[in-house]
């Protein structure tokens, strides 16, 4: 991983994952699942995270990364209400950060739902985050504010 080869790193951790040692097999799955996060193959990873037990914090981190990755590639294929489904997954897990909240609004403007987009975008741009600043904009004016 350290060398930025991530498919070749997740092979080598396939082999560890076989180990009879469930410490070693922990570490591996998980290091095999944010080897295939990172080349962006989402399904090998929740196929890697379920290889062998991890601990809560291991597993919640894996969770609400999957689950990030397919609500943006949910989002970037149009299909919204998948995306917003991935974020409320996703948010039962982890807080939301200001990127996902910016995609959650932008959904919510895609389905024609800009008075939930404004309230998400206002929560967002009070951060300062120029994505979601531009976002407000555009759910104001949708919305018929300015």
């Amino acid at each position: 991983m350290d060398l930025n080869r991530p498919l070749e790193a997740a092979k080598s951790f396939e082999v560890a994952v076989a180990s009879g040692d469930r410490s070693i097999q922990e570490d591996a799955a998980y290091g095999q699942s944010l080897a295939y996060l990172r080349v962006g193959l989402t399904d090998r990873a929740a196929v890697a995270a379920a290889k062998a037990p991890m601990n809560s914090s291991r597993a919640r981190e894996l969770q609400a990364s999957i689950l990030a990755d397919r609500a943006v590639q949910a989002f970037g294929s149009d299909r919204y209400r998948e995306a917003l489904l991935y974020l409320d997954q996703r948010m039962q897990v982890q807080q939301e950060p200001v990127d996902l909240m910016v995609l959650r609004g932008y959904s919510y403007l895609n389905l024609r739902r800009p008075r939930e987009a404004l309230r998400i975008f206002e929560a967002a741009a009070a951060t300062g985050h120029r994505d979601a600043v531009r976002g407000l904009a555009n759910a104001r004016a949708a919305v018929g504010l300015n």
